[in-house]
């Protein structure tokens, strides 16, 4: 039905356009004239079947004998050159005389005038309505909606609407009730009063048998536009509403009047902007903010109609929630500690767009409530629609609005918060206010507000909890650097330069030049004078321009020593160097430092002095360490950079002259690279992808079960054994490694055998073994195959030991019976371990280079002077294993487990892991010793949990732990 709504507004569009007429404005209002008379006719139908039951109806009729002639049905059968005089002559001229009790429409058209141009226009229009509303009567208000939302689509022709799903909240958020009179006195198109009607009519039981008018008798509306008005009440008509109560009035100049303190709840969505005299404001309003901005008198003006403890839900633009004006700063003191405004919602950028793309917030206030414990904040991102000047539905129609008929995955919550805005509304005197100030919604105390100016940005309140957790876990900068602004002003140039003027000292960097790439220093202006800066640049400085935007932080190089910073750069000159230049560069550069910034002025700058108080993030290692890490990022982006540009490059050779054949061959190959290329991102950008691939086989497999499990049990389940496994793993590489060192006398090792010998291995007792090998290898300088370098501490007590130790102490708890029973509990204990989990298989990336391979066949190669080894690479979780064959100077065992590090001797792995087929599932698994008896070994594969007995490895262990 929207399709074909949608087809009938642009072809009753297409046709004022054609006629001359294109105004959206006007085109609506006149249909909207069109349809009024269409609705007296049914008015008087009524009136028609009340007569035929009553012998003395209680109204009057609407046409009286003498006016059939006028009705709808009467007009549309005329000619369209009849019609048209008709309406010209008579109907309009009718309409203008005549007011009915019940029909709100017919207060407002006193002064309608009918502008259609022609007759053909006339019949044109009629015929479509018609057509289009034979379908029912229902027809009528979504057609007039559809023909609303034109005229908001339309930009500077149009006017201002408020989209009916923020509408829908912001009635949601004040539960209008069956008996409370609501107002908006700037009702415009009556988005919003539509919005209250229908909530007191549909959502609350004890209105369910309620009628639309008695409903409408409670709805009240103010405007100074009559066609707003005149809109604004077929809207609410074609809904049922007709009775609503709207009225020309100028708020501003008026004053509440008579309406003060009468309304229960106000929905609002004033002017963004302008400014009047005072002479021109009631001086009520002044007494309470004595200010010219209008959307603070109209603030003002909703407290007056208010009653004692009535509700308010207004849209406001962004400044007033942070402008530092004395009127502002008032204000809102008001709201925060005399009518207990209760939340600050942050609309996304594009909400009133193509109208006007000025950031907005919706305010939600009790009148005389006192001072609330707490405002809540919530930063509405997305609201179901493209945030451009289409505002073109993101979802499905059944994922849209604030309660959709499907459930939102978390990538359909990005593009509409609406669903997760209402759940935690309802939650904001509760659990809401436990949340962090950096999550999407949280509460700030009136305390905290104050201490603030009531400044109500929340881009303020995340400011400040960054700064404090920066604070925390930084360095402030103005402790090891000195912060000054650039001095040398625009008006201080030499505009006529001598060409062959060489002194460099003369030069100056505008913010203009600061850009990814420095000019030559003899590109810079000169300055007209010989005056001395009061400081020049330096080598190792860090610059950068003090407006918002793309800043540039760079650092000056050698051959700018000397040049003259100009106003607008900023210049950060460290006295010390507790982290290196090209990390303070970095974290300035991020959005997390620009949040830390403080900002002022309209055009946002950033003032030298304040930056002394911003807080850089430590960094663990030594200088060269984070230089190390930072250069090799920097080489990753370039490398980005350079394949984009290659795969541009490719895309514009597809279009060179040449055969149609070899056009075909260049495209060919142009999506081949770019395949491959996107496989390999895609791999690097799925980490559990990545370790499925390269790790040894039981961690892969383990890693393969957890991506692909269906339930949430399945998923809790598998990474435990993807813990157990990647332990186990690295266990049997520690006990190679420290054999193959001589180091079996380790006490983490002794005790790991008697463990064997008396019944039983714990994944402690593995860590343990894990744990005393690195500390080991690293006390002599042994790398360990990656071993040493991956446990090695980080500050806090953090690093993949201690994620070990975390993991097995949560791993044992639930084995030992304290496992999760119900779904709540389940995404608790795996929203535990899985950060873990993640943490550690991240830590062990040297495994994805420690081949382990079981080996078949060994071949002497005399001219190499050396042993070519063939068999089986045991990596990835496909047990199909990828044959491979390299060369060794010692000669290694057939059908042996082997580890080969890279640049380093193979290690066997025997008898602590060995390759065999499992006599239960007959596929090839991998096995370790979990206990002895005083016989035999019991081996359980890593993965499976399956066993089997081995005489071979109780005997190799027995030797193995003789000395």
């Amino acid at each position: 039905m929207n399709d074909g709504l949608r087809h009938t507004t642009s072809r009753l569009f297409d046709a004022f356009w054609a006629a001359g007429i294109s105004s959206p404005l006007e085109i609506v209002e006149q249909i909207s004239h069109l349809l009024y008379l269409r609705e007296l006719d049914a008015v008087q139908e009524h009136w028609e079947r009340e007569t035929v039951r009553q012998e003395s109806p209680q109204q009057q009729p609407v046409f009286t004998q003498g006016e059939q002639h006028l009705r709808w049905p009467q007009l549309i059968r005329l000619t369209p050159q009849r019609m048209y005089t008709s309406m010209t002559d008579e109907v309009f001229p009718w309409l203008r005389r005549h007011t009915f009790a019940g029909v709100g429409y017919s207060q407002l058209v006193k002064d309608a005038r009918f502008t259609i141009p022609t007759p053909s226009l006339l019949a044109r229009v009629v015929g479509l309505l018609e057509e289009t509303l034979s379908a029912g009567d229902a027809i009528a208000g979504a057609l007039h909606e559809h023909l609303l939302a034109r005229i908001a689509t339309a930009g500077p022709y149009g006017a201002f609407r408020t989209p009916p799903h923020l509408a829908a909240l912001m009635a949601a958020m004040a539960e209008p009730g069956a008996d409370e009179e609501v107002c908006d006195p700037t009702c415009g198109m009556g988005g919003l009063l539509a919005a209250a009607a229908q909530f007191v009519h549909r959502s609350r039981r004890e209105t369910a048998q309620q009628s639309a008018a008695e409903v409408s008798g409670r709805i009240h509306g103010f405007d100074f536009d009559t066609t707003m008005l005149r809109l604004s009440s077929m809207r609410l008509a074609l809904q049922g509403y007709e009775g609503a109560d709207l009225r020309y009035r100028d708020n501003l100049a008026e004053g509440a009047g008579a309406e003060r303190e009468r309304y229960s709840v106000v929905l609002a969505h004033p002017p963004f902007a302008g400014s009047v005299d005072y002479e021109a404001v009631a001086p009520e309003l002044l007494a309470m903010v004595r200010t010219k901005k209008t959307e603070l008198l109209h603030l003002a003006m909703i407290l007056e109609l208010l009653k004692p403890k009535g509700r308010a839900a207004v849209i406001v633009p962004a400044g007033l929630l942070f402008s530092s004006t004395s009127a502002h700063i008032e204000l809102r003191r008001l709201l925060v500690d005399v009518h207990g405004l209760e939340a600050v919602v942050q609309l996304p950028g594009g909400t009133f767009k193509p109208y006007a793309g000025v950031s907005t917030a919706i305010l939600f206030f009790t009148k005389d409530a006192g001072q609330a414990d707490s405002v809540w904040f919530y930063d509405l991102t997305a609201d179901g629609f493209s945030l451009d000047d289409r505002r073109e539905p993101l979802l499905a129609q059944d994922k849209l609005g604030l309660a959709p008929d499907s459930v939102l995955d978390a990538v359909d919550h990005t593009r509409n918060n609406l669903p997760d805005f209402m759940r935690r509304w309802r939650l904001r005197r509760s659990s809401e206010r436990r949340r962090a100030r950096s999550e999407q919604s949280f509460c700030v105390t009136a305390a905290d507000i104050a201490a603030e100016d009531y400044n109500l940005s929340l881009e303020r309140f995340r400011q400040i909890h960054e700064m404090q957790r920066a604070a925390q876990e930084g360095i402030r900068l103005g402790d090891f650097a000195e912060i000054f602004p650039g001095s040398v002003r625009r008006a201080d140039l030499d505009e006529e330069p001598d060409a062959t003027d060489t002194d460099g000292r003369r030069r100056v960097l505008t913010p203009t030049l600061l850009t990814s790439t420095l000019p030559d220093v003899a590109d810079l202006p000169l300055r007209a004078d010989q005056r001395e800066p009061r400081r020049r640049l330096r080598q190792g400085d860090i610059i950068g321009r003090d407006l918002a935007g793309t800043r540039h932080w760079t650092c000056v190089p050698s051959h700018y020593d000397g040049v003259q910073p100009g106003q607008g750069l900023i210049v950060i000159r460290l006295t010390e160097e507790p982290l290196p230049h090209e990390y303070v560069i970095a974290y300035l550069s991020s959005a997390l430092a620009e949040q830390q910034l403080p900002k002022y002025g309209v055009i946002p700058r950033i003032k030298a002095r304040e930056m002394a108080d911003i807080w850089i993030p430590r960094c663990d290692g030594s200088l060269s360490e984070i230089r190390a890490a930072l250069a090799m990022l920097d080489e990753g982006e370039r490398e980005a950079a350079r394949i984009q540009d290659d795969l541009h490059r490719k895309r514009m050779q597809i279009f060179e002259s040449g055969t149609g054949s070899a056009r075909r061959g260049r495209l060919d190959d142009a999506a081949a690279i770019s395949s491959l290329t996107a496989q390999n991102l895609r791999r690097h950008n799925e980490p559990y992808k990545l370790f499925q691939d390269s790790y040894p086989y039981a961690v892969a497999r383990a890693v393969r079960k957890f991506r692909h499990a269906l339930s949430l049990a399945e998923k809790h389940e598998a990474a435990i054994q993807c813990t157990e496994s990647l332990i186990l793993s690295l266990g049997i590489m520690a006990l190679a490694l420290a054999t193959d060192r001589g180091r079996q006398d380790l006490p983490a090792i002794a005790q790991w055998s008697q463990s064997v010998e008396r019944g039983g291995v714990s994944l402690g007792h593995w860590v343990g073994v894990v744990r005393a090998v690195a500390d080991d290898a690293r006390q002599h300088g042994d790398p360990a195959a990656g071993l040493v370098e991956a446990t090695a501490g980080k500050k806090g007590k953090k690093g993949l030991a201690a994620d070990l130790d975390r993991l097995v102490e949560l791993r044992n708890k639930i084995r030992h019976g304290a496992g999760p029973r119900t779904r709540a509990e389940l995404e608790r204990s795996l929203g535990r371990i899985e950060p873990l989990m993640l943490s550690s298989l991240s830590g062990c990336a040297f495994l994805a280079h420690t081949r382990w391979v079981h080996t078949d066949r060994l071949q002497w190669m005399p001219d190499a002077g050396k042993f070519r080894v063939s068999g089986l690479a045991l990596m990835g979780d496909h047990p199909d294993f990828a044959t491979v064959s390299f060369d060794t100077a010692h000669p290694l065992a057939d059908d042996q487990l082997y580890l080969i590090p890279p640049n380093d001797e193979p290690l066997p792995l025997s008898p602590f892991c060995l390759l065999s087929d499992c006599p239960t599932c007959l596929a090839p698994e991998l096995y370790y010793p979990d206990r002895m008896t005083s016989s035999t070994a019991l081996l359980k594969s890593l993965d499976r949990g399956h066993e089997f007995d081995s005489d071979s490895v109780f005997k190799a262990l027995r030797e193995w732990g003789t000395p």
